[in-house]
Formats: C-alpha cells, sequence, structure tokens
C-alpha cells in the first residue's frame, strides 16, 4: 500500500516555485522555512518532490506557469481568441496586481464566454464584474490545478480519507 503523503500545503506551494522555473532546490526550501519554520520539511524531501514533479506531464505544469501569449494551444485557446487571451492577463494583472498563470488566464478566457463580458457598457458596474470573474476564474483555476496535483502525486486516496473524517 501506498505511503499517505503529508505536508501537501507544503508541497503545493512547492510546486508553485518549482513550476516558475526560477527557483532551484535551496531557494524553495529557504522559501518554505521562511513560512513554516520550524515545521518546513527537509532538503531531501524537496529532492524528492521534484523528482515527482518533472515526472508530471509536461502540459499541465506549463499551464502553472506564468501566461504566455505563444502557449495559447497549451491552455485551449484558440488563437483567434489570442487578443482577448491579452486582454484578459492584462485586466487580471490590473485587478489583483499579480501576474496571471496560464491556467488562470484559461478559467478567465471560459468565463468571459459564460458572461456578459462582451456586452458590457460603461454603465455597468465594471469593477464588481471584474472581481466577480476573477473569483469564478481562480477558484475553477484552483479546482483543476489541485485534481491534476493530487492524480499526477497520487493523492487521491488522503483525500477521501479526509472527506470521510469530516
Amino acid at each position: 500500500m501506498p505511503k499517505i503523503k503529508e505536508n501537501i500545503d507544503q508541497m503545493k506551494e512547492a510546486y508553485q516555485l518549482w513550476g516558475e522555473r526560477i527557483h532551484t532546490q535551496k531557494t524553495i526550501l529557504q522559501e518554505l522555512k521562511a513560512k513554516y519554520r520550524r515545521q518546513a520539511v527537509s532538503s531531501r524531501t524537496i529532492s524528492r518532490w521534484i523528482k515527482e514533479f518533472n515526472s508530471a506531464s509536461f502540459n499541465e505544469s506549463e499551464q502553472d506557469k506564468k501566461y504566455e501569449w505563444r502557449s495559447l494551444t497549451k491552455y485551449e485557446i484558440p488563437w483567434q481568441d489570442g487578443k482577448l487571451a491579452n486582454y484578459l492577463n492584462s485586466e487580471y494583472h490590473h485587478q489583483t496586481g499579480t501576474m496571471a498563470t496560464g491556467r488562470q488566464v484559461k478559467w478567465l478566457w471560459r468565463a468571459w464566454h459564460a458572461s456578459d463580458g462582451a456586452n458590457l457598457t460603461p454603465r455597468d458596474d465594471i469593477k464588481r464584474y471584474w472581481t466577480n470573474l476573477i473569483k469564478q476564474a481562480n477558484d475553477e483555476t484552483e479546482k483543476e490545478q489541485n485534481n491534476t496535483f493530487y492524480y499526477y502525486f497520487n493523492m487521491k486516496r488522503r483525500i477521501s480519507e479526509d472527506s470521510n473524517e469530516s
């Protein structure tokens, strides 16, 4: 029977840092130690996690990097909507102060098409619209990212056990 993973929150953070491709094992450890202090995982654990991260599907891990226009196909956004995707990315940055990932832009694009985004008028409450759209996209992004994360790193069993304890 496979061992149940511990420190899932730290593993998710390590995965996000690793996905940025600017962090090394050492810098990931430093970031985790700064946040978790004595509860931070060891360098050896991070090394093992990185081996697992490297085994994940390239297309999946690419979606968790910062949005890039040239990667529209990876985000399942048609090239015809490239201008819209760039606009959504720009608006995300304007509204949140952070750069969007490809996965976030993908869900913004989907939420945009499912909403009345294309029909906004100057009289509409644009700030509230964007707040709701970004929240919806971030919620869907997190669900999809968690499903992918749990699938690739074999955590289904832990999730079902946690939900049974509730």
